[in-house]
């Protein structure tokens, strides 16, 4: 188990940061030229997205490593350049890899969120297990999104259950896996001898 001091991390943008978070403002310019207002909101938040691990580290006083912040900017710009400017959404196994990286990308995200003191909680004994349950809840959470976007502007983002069953499914595989790789470098084993995840 980790413990920081409460201190203010100091935040720094390397020249990639910089690269995505300018990438990912191109496709909502384009939608706006075209007044495609519901794309380009949806650009926008993605956008935003790309500073928001930073942010995060602001408000909780925590540090998190720079290689889950790119994971999560990577995974950023899959879904909203790739998936939705370039059209990759249209390859049926494209909106599939993504739910197994980005649940996994998560996972890691929450492992390293909860196994270190915050400002406003303590670091978990369980926080492998946890980040694998917060990474699903996330894939339900996104799901629930799709589903009032749906409704309110129909995106036609879950065109069957079929697909939104394949969606969870990808979920709770991506985020299986991060756990698994998470316990093997804390105990050198991908099974926990205890068959419950505490590291």
């Amino acid at each position: 188990m980790k413990n920081n001091s409460h201190a203010i991390p100091e935040v720094s943008y390397t020249p990639v940061d910089v690269f995505i978070a300018l990438i990912l403002t191109v496709p909502a310019i384009f939608s706006l030229l075209h007044a495609r207002i519901v794309k380009t909101i949806g650009y926008l938040i993605f956008a935003f997205g790309s500073i928001s691990p930073e942010i995060y580290e602001k408000i909780t006083f925590q540090e998190i490593p720079h290689s889950v912040k790119l994971l999560l900017k990577i995974q950023l710009v899959l879904h909203s350049i790739f998936g939705q400017f370039f059209d990759f959404y249209d390859l049926v196994w494209w909106d599939k890899l993504l739910h197994f990286l980005g649940s996994a990308s998560i996972a890691f995200f929450f492992y390293h969120a909860l196994s270190v003191d915050s400002k406003f909680w303590k670091a978990e004994k369980r926080s492998i297990f946890n980040a694998f349950l917060l990474a699903n809840f996330a894939g339900v959470l996104w799901e629930i999104a799709e589903f009032i976007a749906d409704e309110l502007f129909h995106l036609n983002a879950q065109p069957s259950l079929h697909d939104t069953m394949l969606d969870l499914i990808f979920n709770l595989i991506g985020a299986y896996f991060a756990s698994k790789l998470l316990l093997k470098s804390k105990t050198g084993s991908f099974i926990s001898k205890k068959r419950v995840l505490k590291n």
